[in-house]
């Protein structure tokens, strides 16, 4: 009953819901470990069980190569690049080389073609089609573009020197006088490689995360680096505490899980919860107490469809619609246990990933920072990370009142699309 009242209240234009990133195609969006049983439901929960399992194997010495994790820089723009394999020749594009008629760049008149609205793109492509056909052996390769020489400054930071850049919201600092430091400041751009793709044609191209360094040449014009997490510092292993607390929390999951009857409600209402979760995360929130998250949704529901029915014009139309939308808060109401179940369970999967992002950063030895609103900046840890399975399944693990409510804020000019 309450999927059938969605579904008529709903158009199916506002039912489209996230996946998990396979690896077919370019990379575009990656799921929160936490959002998997928002857009798969039980499936996704299975998904979230799986990834939570081996990284806590892996955190106990215990991993068996099921899967690896790499760092998720906040570069801009994304840029791909490597030999055409349907002509051998070496091209620069962005997310752009997906579209139905894609914008790939074999010079530097492509570029002005394609991305001539945007001068902070055009110049970026430029550069990489200047300096990575000396890096890039064969093959085709995704990364974050970090910066190019006029990008970075150096700051005294606590009586420190230090060489920053800001390619998005993080800011990134090395030690000026530094090795890498001077590799970086001697350069003329940065990027760090996350993905390459393999196929015979570019509409056909499958994915793998497992890039490594030597894959490229060096060169003093190319700072580059690969994404995937080095434990440099030997401390990224679970305490037995750590261990016992982690294996409470699953249980915990599965338990609340079990109350969950996910085909009772539509997919459009998951969606609906997710974009209810990312109001909150804006406010700097997230979920807590289940029944106060049940009581903030219902509200934030009513406001939303208040708002669209407001613009209707005639009196029996929008009496025909506050209908139904009290039906379906009636029926939410009918099912709360199942709509409790959904909160409990994305705030346990949001504890476990905590405790995961703590223990990747205690190993990170590089500064980042953000911006705060008097100019001044504020260490914070880095963006997130990355983990993929032995399919190449990839999941995000991120701080989203960290780190996702720092990005929300940002104004995004149009200079990178």
């Amino acid at each position: 009953m309450l999927v059938e009242a969605f579904n008529k209240f709903y158009t199916e234009r506002q039912t489209s819901a996230l996946t998990i990133e396979s690896t077919e195609g370019i990379v575009k969006h990656l799921t929160h470990l936490e959002e998997l049983i928002l857009t798969q439901k039980n499936q996704g929960l299975d998904t979230a069980l799986f990834f939570i399992d081996e990284l806590k194997n892996e955190f106990s010495g215990n991993s068996n190569g099921k899967i690896f994790t790499t760092v998720k820089y906040d570069g801009a723009p994304a840029v791909i690049a490597g030999y055409n394999p349907e002509n051998n020749k070496f091209f620069v594009s962005t997310k752009g080389i997906a579209n139905v008629n894609p914008k790939v760049n074999y010079t530097d008149q492509d570029i002005e073609t394609n991305h001539g609205h945007a001068p902070g793109l055009v110049n970026k492509l430029k550069l990489g089609l200047k300096y990575l056909p000396a890096v890039i052996r064969q093959g085709i390769y995704q990364g974050d573009f970090m910066f190019d020489h006029s990008d970075l400054k150096a700051i005294d930071y606590e009586g420190e020197q230090l060489l920053t850049f800001k390619p998005n919201t993080i800011t990134y600092a090395v030690p000026t006088n530094s090795d890498l430091g001077r590799k970086i400041n001697s350069s003329k751009i940065g990027i760090v490689f996350h993905t390459k793709y393999s196929g015979n044609a570019l509409t056909n191209l499958t994915k793998s995360s497992d890039v490594n360094v030597t894959e490229f040449t060096p060169t003093a014009d190319v700072w580059f680096d690969d994404a995937k997490f080095k434990d440099v510092s030997g401390v990224v292993t679970f305490t037995q505490e750590e261990s016992t607390y982690v294996d409470s929390l699953i249980e915990e999951v599965k338990s609340k899980s079990s109350t969950i009857k996910w085909d009772i409600l539509p997919d459009i209402f998951y969606t609906l919860v997710n974009t209810y979760i990312n109001t909150l995360i804006r406010e700097g929130k997230f979920v807590e107490d289940s029944e106060q998250s049940f009581n903030g949704f219902i509200d934030w529901f009513n406001a939303r469809i208040m708002n669209e029915i407001n613009k209707l014009k005639t009196e029996a139309g929008k009496e025909k619609k506050i209908q139904a939308k009290n039906n379906i808060i009636k029926d939410l109401n009918v099912n709360k246990e199942t709509v409790l179940g959904i909160f409990d369970v994305t705030k346990t999967i949001n504890d476990i990933k905590k405790i995961f992002i703590n223990k990747y950063n205690s190993a990170i030895r590089t500064k980042q920072f953000i911006s705060e609103p008097d100019g001044s900046l504020k260490v914070t840890a880095p963006e997130g990370y990355v983990a993929v399975d032995h399919l190449g399944n990839m999941i995000k693990l991120v701080d989203r009142l960290e780190f996702s409510k720092a990005n929300f804020a940002v104004t995004k000019g149009d200079k990178f699309k």
